[in-house]
């Protein structure tokens, strides 16, 4: 056990939960630089070398979502039953190894495959395993824990101007590379690191009793409820959030996907200066996804979530508006910290929700379920960029989902399961 072993059995040093919480910021920063938001970086250099449309294009994440929300189910059961450690190792390879076959492909069909088995990779090996630990280590402090791993993920996004740099010196093909070797020498030793649960170095979630814990609660409901995935399916609660979640992704498409492009086509910027923007637009989530989160643990985390939508509605549409550089600094505002904000309290909230016992695999069934936004999200976008010659009505489009899914988590319950 070692390094574990040390570190939690002795009261006067960190409790453990922090060193997953710091494993997992590392990796999420590799997967946010690379995968999560690195595509934009590539978008162009391939749109270009592979003679596409931007809807095709699209389509390579969409169908990438398809496949990543088609295996969520299962992967959440296999993190649920065998640990987090042991998919992390078959993920992060798996991911590793695609990235090396991006660097070779020169057909739409080749990359079509490689990105929809970096998705499958991704569910092992991506944010839920860690997301999946570091909820079983959390009760007290559990949003404010996942808002600092989530940081992790706009810290990434915001190294986009690296593999930017890469790519504008060297090609798309070398940052390839670079991701793969970032995956292999950096990923893959920090698992060792990562335990499922408390009690499986004889500790207790936040370090404390959860009779202590319990006790310490002033809150008039339940601290912690734990509902099966049957039980959850069959809650209103979980299809409002379904609808939450799926409008959400929309904000993926555009912040991950088309932000560059957006910047290079539309108003007129440069390659690296576009990701310098995109780049910064993610930095600015970062403290959006710490400060949330530890808010998410005082306040009530449904009308936050919903707060965070909204603001990203807003945000997006005057995005859509947004003609030349010197009003991008104003979207950019709003849209870092609330889109950072609802990335950790998504999360948090079916922690908070359905318990911790059956978070991957409930977690997994969301992601499942809401992939109409998530598939068809890039390809709709795309769609009326094409369409329009332009990206202001497909933002529009954008902000107009993200404004249901406001609504659909304002109004969704937290369920109390049946004693019978």
């Amino acid at each position: 056990m070692g390094f574990a072993s040390t570190i939690s059995l002795n009261p006067r040093k960190v409790f453990y939960g922090w060193w997953i919480v710091s494993v997992g910021v590392v990796l999420a920063i590799i997967n946010g630089s690379f995968y999560v938001y690195g595509f934009g970086v590539f978008y162009i250099p391939l749109l270009n070398e592979l003679g596409t449309t931007r809807a095709a294009l699209g389509g390579v994440i969409g169908l990438a979502r398809l496949e990543g929300g088609l295996i969520a189910p299962i992967a959440g059961w296999l993190i649920d039953r065998f640990g987090p450690q042991k998919l992390l190792y078959i993920g992060l390879s798996t991911v590793g190894i695609c990235f090396l076959l991006l660097s070779v492909i020169t057909k739409l069909w080749m990359l079509y495959l490689v990105f929809m088995l970096i998705a499958t990779g991704s569910s092992f090996g991506g944010g839920r395993p860690i997301s999946v630990a570091v909820a079983n280590w959390f009760l007290r402090k559990r949003a404010r824990a996942l808002g600092i791993l989530l940081a992790g993920i706009g810290l990434g996004g915001s190294g986009v101007f690296f593999v930017a740099w890469i790519t504008e010196s060297f090609g798309w093909r070398t940052s390839a590379i670079v991701a793969a070797l970032c995956y292999f020498f950096i990923g893959l030793p920090l698992v060792s690191l990562v335990y499922h649960k408390p009690e499986d170095l004889g500790l207790y979630p936040d370090g404390i009793p959860v009779e202590e814990s319990l006790n310490a609660n002033s809150v008039d409901e339940p601290l912690e409820v734990e509902l099966t995935p049957k039980q959850a399916l069959q809650s209103i609660s979980f299809w409002l959030l379904a609808i939450a979640f799926a409008a959400w992704s929309v904000t993926v498409t555009v912040v991950a996907v088309y932000h560059i492009p957006f910047l290079i086509e539309d108003l007129g910027s440069n390659p690296v200066q576009a990701a310098s923007i995109a780049s910064l637009t993610l930095l600015l989530s970062v403290p959006g996804r710490i400060i949330f989160g530890w808010i998410g643990d005082v306040l009530n985390i449904r009308i936050l979530l919903s707060a965070t939508l909204l603001v990203q509605a807003i945000s997006i549409f005057i995005m859509s508006l947004v003609t030349s550089l010197s009003w991008v600094p104003l979207y950019m505002a709003l849209l870092g910290p609330s889109y950072g904000g609802s990335a950790s309290l998504r999360q948090a909230i079916v922690a908070h929700f359905y318990g911790r016992k059956n978070f991957g695999t409930i977690s997994g069934l969301l992601q499942f379920v809401d992939l109409p936004g998530a598939v068809l999200g890039p390809i709709l976008v795309g769609l009326l960029v094409d369409r329009f010659d332009g990206y202001s009505v497909g933002f529009q489009a954008a902000a107009g989902f993200l404004f249901i899914g406001a609504i659909a988590v304002f109004v969704a319950k937290r369920p109390i399961p049946n004693k019978n």
